[in-house]
């Protein structure tokens, strides 16, 4: 079935989630629960919602569900409690292995994969570089996944080894951009076409802490790579800052950044996912929206002159003052 509707065809768009980052906050007493694991909470059942009042015909999850591979059960809890309402609607989910979501030790299962046994179907949790075809109540799609890329996978084989860390760094970006390459080759112009990554781009502008864990570290796609006219949208994972790499939409190239700051470097950086809507070849947008993340709050003090240790070696309390 082509996508000849005079509806479009809307995916919603999300990454970096990252539940059980809880480096602030407290516990709730009426709850149990700390007020961080509320907060990521709040945002991600905000995108669920917007997500279902759309009538979305496909989630993308770009990656990184939990902070760490081995969530607590509260935490699993959490994240399957919101995603089980798109299967309760008979959406399917598409969702790609990230870093966080990976395990340290070869042949375990990563943090997301118990999501794809509990289901009826809906849910594809896809760990490597996989093209999918999937039916959707608007017919369908094309999701060509490609998730973080583990240095073991190649490190285990013998052609690798001996090689620098800037060497298997390089080979796997190779890997990679043929990969991708190979994926638009497959793509069918009927249908729309998405790729999902999760990665850094070359363009990619990293969100405060993010800097020093990233550079010189991650390998890293040329956006020009990313940016293949055969995909219609390509949906990003990784980097906790929304933008769009392409801005002339042939196709989108886009982070949605995180859907709750994760500390005081994404202070000043919105927070949100995508809906993507698709009408046809050379015929997709996305609007981003913002989830209603807390408010990160640096406040400048100003110690007396020639004494800064007044400040940090004192019992200090900070009172607030309304102005109006």
């Amino acid at each position: 079935m082509n996508h000849n509707s005079t509806m479009p065809f809307k995916a919603l768009h999300l990454a970096d989630i990252h539940i059980g980052m809880e480096n602030y906050g407290r516990i709730d007493p009426d709850t149990g629960l700390h007020t961080r694991l509320q907060d990521f909470v709040k945002c991600l059942g905000f995108a669920v919602e917007t997500a279902l009042e759309e009538e979305v015909d496909l989630v993308l999850f770009a990656g990184d569900a939990y902070r760490t591979c081995d969530p607590n059960p509260t935490h699993q809890r959490a994240f399957a409690a919101q995603f089980r309402r798109f299967s309760d609607a008979g959406i399917p989910v598409v969702m790609i292995v990230g870093n966080h979501d990976n395990p340290v030790s070869f042949g375990k299962a990563t943090s997301i994969d118990i999501f794809g046994t509990l289901n009826r179907g809906e849910v594809r949790i896809v760990a490597r570089p996989e093209r999918l075809v999937l039916d959707t109540k608007s017919g369908k799609a094309q999701v060509a996944c490609l998730p973080w890329p583990m240095k073991s996978t190649i490190m285990t084989q013998e052609q690798y080894k001996g090689l620098s860390e800037t060497e298997i760094r390089t080979q796997i970006e190779d890997i990679c951009t043929r990969i991708i390459q190979t994926f638009a080759d497959e793509m069918i112009p009927d249908h729309p076409a998405f790729l999902m990554s999760h990665i850094t781009a070359t363009d990619a502008t990293l969100a405060g802490t993010e800097r020093a864990a990233v550079i010189g570290h991650d390998p890293t796609i040329l956006t020009s790579v990313l940016a293949n006219p055969a995909f219609d949208y390509v949906a990003l994972g990784h980097v906790h800052k929304f933008q769009d790499l392409n801005p002339s939409g042939e196709p989108h190239v886009i982070y949605p950044g995180s859907v709750e700051r994760v500390d005081f470097g994404e202070e000043h950086e919105a927070c949100g996912f995508c809906i993507v809507e698709y009408e046809g070849k050379g015929k997709t947008s996305y609007r981003f929206i913002e989830t209603p993340a807390r408010p990160f709050v640096t406040t400048d003090v100003l110690p007396p002159p020639r004494d800064p240790a007044a400040c940090t070696d004192s019992v200090t309390r900070t009172p607030l003052t309304s102005t109006s």
